[in-house]
């Protein structure tokens, strides 16, 4: 529990000051008191112009147009990069394997790092239930391949990225798992790795899109998707972590708990003895 007091705490990630959070926080209360949402008349406001937004949102922002086929703005809009791509094989295979290679850079960076520095399962859950869920997706619905589809082998193999037809559209697995070792990094305080991931995640997204391999809906569905499962995880982390305990001292031959001796550095937070 949070105390007030003097010195910084943490909620959420976030250091506050002179805040304080009782043991059962009524939560149609706000933890920032005197928020404009304790004024009844903003929320009166705010009840009738959400009333209104709606309402014009339903008539000018739903498209009523007949399309017959696929029609995807962010592939007309990158359409001469694409024929470039086909025209010029050197420059496809250089974009492509640029693309490849931070992909396999950023598996092993975040694997190696969770495998050295971590002590939780968080990461590798993040990760089993976002590919998890679009393996359902890419099964139960499926979409034609978009006329400008370009995705050839460029002779440099890669560990995560594989090539030629597949459609492994919703959502893209090159933003989401980018976003999320994105996460994870800002999770550990590793802020500059996390905002170098997250650059490489945009130019993932303009490179799926204008090879053609996604629609555009794909990627903001990567993005929304990943930092869904991560914030998801991040709430159950401690129960996870819990019943991988209880899993590993079932599959134990001796049946003795797993102790760990942790370090007093508070900073490095790493077992010494298991």
């Amino acid at each position: 529990m949070a105390t007030k007091s003097d010195e910084a705490v943490q909620y959420n990630g976030e250091d506050l000051k002179s805040f304080y959070f009782p043991n059962k926080f009524d939560h149609r209360q706000s933890a920032v008191p005197g928020n404009p949402c304790y004024n009844f008349r903003f929320r009166i406001f705010i009840f009738f112009t959400y009333i209104v937004v709606t309402q014009l949102g339903e008539i000018f922002g739903t498209p009523s147009d007949n399309i017959k086929g696929i029609w995807d703005w962010g592939h007309l809009l990158t359409t001469p990069i694409n024929q470039l791509y086909q025209e010029h094989r050197w420059f496809s295979a250089m974009m492509q394997i640029s693309s490849a290679l931070i992909l396999d850079f950023a598996f092993f960076y975040v694997s190696l790092y969770w495998v050295l520095y971590e002590r939780n399962f968080r990461l590798f859950a993040v990760l089993i239930l976002f590919y998890a869920i679009r393996a359902v997706h890419l099964n139960i619905f499926k979409l034609e391949y978009s006329p400008n589809y370009y995705w050839e082998d460029p002779l440099v193999p890669s560990l995560v990225v594989k090539y030629g037809k597949y459609s492994d559209f919703f959502y893209s697995g090159h933003v989401g798992f980018l976003t999320i070792c994105a996460l994870e990094m800002r999770k550990v305080g590793k802020k500059y790795m996390a905002l170098f991931f997250f650059i490489c995640s945009i130019f993932q997204a303009f490179i799926v899109i204008s090879f053609a391999i996604h629609y555009t809906i794909d990627v903001p569905g990567g993005y929304i998707f990943s930092h869904y499962f991560f914030n998801m995880v991040c709430y159950w982390e401690a129960k996870i972590d819990f019943v991988l305990k209880r899993i590993a001292n079932c599959c134990s031959r001796t049946n003795k708990p797993i102790s760990i001796a942790y370090e007093n550095d508070t900073e490095k937070q790493q077992p010494t003895a298991i």
